[in-house]
């Protein structure tokens, strides 16, 4: 077990958090003011954002100068030390991940890495064995797995004698920055089912015209206890639900749960709900996940990607995927102007992810 790295000495203690981030990231705009709010807005977490680091320079000394308490550093490592757990936020370099996350690991610092983890399977799997070598929390999750509807829908899972199959939809721009989140409410509501040995994904096929852009549907195959069964995502736009599911069940009834996207409390129900994990796994340095859940979420993820990229849309094995790896968001992957998401509205040059390889390697 990881030794509790945060000790708190006084009521008022926050959790000390270093970030790496970048424009297309979430800091800048919601994760940064939840921790060290700005004007009108509140803090809704017990952690303060007190180191901030980026590719660009200038945007971590952006940072300083708009969130009160945060000291840009020059190198990431600099943070260690000083930092009670870090956030990898900066998707627009991620086939980074595991150079940005390996130095946190060895350092026993309990590390969040922002979905969706890594570019390939020995990227994810070289964060995962670090971790466990070191004894090192390490977590990668979508806001939408910690929500009331997931645990509900989790709970209801469990209870079903058999799992027949499955829809689902989930609000998105592009499958690579939020068509995410629906694959991993998948997962989450099914994690229960795969630990008992039903659930596991065999392969995927992703039918879309563009996955730039709204519309499309994902098929996943999964083990299950009465041989195989099939489920169907939805990847739209302006559904009544950022995400919903229903599992057919057998003569007894199925079940369904939802993520509301009408007004209410969405924004506490989602990312409120992962900041709180987020934190809790900073101050006990336990992770929510193991490394083996960790990787199926990757692998769910990186399925359809290869289906769409390398096999114009057809049904592939999870087998297929070992050697190959994502391009990073980047010009190579952009028709046009999408998609349309921060994270390919600035990507960094070769030159650029060649200096950070050399600096961090």
């Amino acid at each position: 077990m990881t030794e509790r790295r945060f000790k708190r000495k006084s009521a008022g203690d926050l959790v000390r958090v270093g970030v790496i981030t970048s424009p297309g990231g979430h800091t800048p705009g919601i994760w940064g003011e939840k921790m060290n709010p700005t004007g009108d807005f509140i803090r809704t977490t017990g952690m303060l954002m007190t180191h901030a680091w980026s590719i660009r320079p200038d945007f971590a000394r952006g940072l300083q100068e708009k969130f009160q308490g945060t000291q840009a550093v020059d190198d990431p490592r600099d943070m260690i030390g000083h930092i009670d757990g870090v956030i990898i936020d900066d998707v627009t370099a991620l086939s980074l991940y595991p150079l940005f996350a390996r130095p946190f690991l060895e350092a026993g610092i309990p590390t969040f890495v922002n979905r969706p983890f890594a570019t390939s399977l020995a990227k994810g799997r070289e964060m995962v064995d670090t971790a466990a070598e070191c004894g090192t929390a390490l977590l990668t999750a979508s806001t939408w797995e910690f929500s009331e509807s997931v645990g509900d829908l989790r709970a209801k899972a469990a209870d079903l004698p058999a799992i027949k199959g499955y829809v689902a939809h989930n609000s998105m721009s592009d499958y690579y920055t939020h068509g995410l989140h629906g694959v991993w409410y998948i997962h989450a509501v099914l994690s229960d089912e795969m630990q008992k040995g039903r659930g596991r994904v065999r392969g995927a096929a992703y039918h879309t015209p563009d996955w730039r852009t709204p519309g499309g549907f994902v098929v996943y195959e999964h083990e299950g206890s009465e041989g195989v069964f099939h489920g169907g995502l939805h990847l739209v736009s302006g559904a009544d639900g950022n995400a919903y599911m229903r599992i057919l069940g057998d003569n007894n009834g199925d079940a369904e749960g939802r993520i509301p996207s009408r007004a209410g409390h969405f924004m506490y129900n989602t990312w409120n709900s992962a900041q709180l994990v987020i934190q809790e796994m900073f101050e006990t340095g336990q992770s929510p996940q193991s490394g083996e859940e960790l990787m199926e979420k990757l692998t769910m993820f990186l399925l359809p990607f290869y289906s769409v990229l390398e096999r114009e849309g057809n049904m592939v094995r999870r087998e297929e995927l070992e050697g190959w790896e994502l391009p990073r968001p980047s010009p190579v992957l952009m028709k046009g102007d999408q998609p349309s998401d921060s994270a390919f509205k600035a990507p960094y040059s070769d030159a650029e992810i060649e200096a950070v390889e050399k600096k961090l390697g």
